[in-house]
């Protein structure tokens, strides 16, 4: 995979979405609606890696319009798309983006890497409950399988369910291990349970920065 640079200007301007279409189709539908949400006369132009054609993303990307006041450019299929145009066609422009245009890139893959683009790749609850608990009872859960449980959170923040069952297994996983007592476990699972309560009620923000919560909990390292 090549990898090319951009600025940090663009680091909110441009959003790659990676994963299975089920899951990163409505990830880029929530971020139009939130996009829309903010400003007005904005404009959605979809384009898809089949029949894409760079010649025309660019010049959408570097033409500012009389009439609309702000784009959304969406790029369906990018794993269709070949390293070449990625290259030639598309890293270049993104340094050019005009305030009022956002670029989102979405598909089953990129063949190039683009540094200091926000990438998020969608996992479904059921994929992440089973990475998490296969390494709870490895004994090789850490902070930053935490950090991925609040990002999961942030984009799907009703699926409190699936989180608490992922850590109240690994809270097993340490008392069949004898790492903790039973009573430590019973200590634990009860402040879990209200853990669960306060993000589900607002209590506390599911923003990241809850989950440094989670760690003394799990008897997480930090590093």
């Amino acid at each position: 995979m090549s990898t090319f640079g951009l600025s940090n200007r663009m680091e909110n301007r441009v959003k790659i979405f990676l994963g299975p279409h089920n899951l990163t189709s409505e990830r880029v539908e929530f971020l139009v609606r939130e996009i829309s949400g903010k400003h007005n006369n904005i404009e959605v132009k979809r384009y898809y890696g089949a029949e894409f054609n760079p010649e025309y993303f660019r010049d959408e990307v570097l033409e500012n319009s009389l009439f609309i006041q702000y784009k959304i450019l969406i790029v369906h299929q990018i794993e269709q798309i070949e390293k070449k145009v990625w290259a030639e066609y598309i890293i270049p422009y993104l340094e050019y983006v005009p305030d009022n245009v956002f670029v989102i890139f979405e598909g089953l893959s990129v063949k190039a890497k683009i540094n200091n683009c926000d990438v998020e790749v969608a996992e479904d609850a059921e994929d992440l409950f089973r990475k998490i608990y296969k390494k709870s009872w490895q004994k090789k859960i850490n902070a930053g399988d935490i950090y991925e449980i609040s990002k999961f959170l942030k984009s799907k923040p009703y699926e409190f369910s699936i989180v608490i069952g992922v850590i109240g297994k690994h809270l097993e996983n340490l008392v069949a291990q004898k790492i903790i007592s039973e009573m430590e476990f019973i200590k634990r699972l009860e402040t879990l349970l209200d853990l669960d309560f306060s993000l589900k009620s607002g209590r506390i923000s599911n923003e990241p920065g809850w989950e440094i919560l989670l760690l003394r909990l799990l008897g997480v390292e930090s590093n």
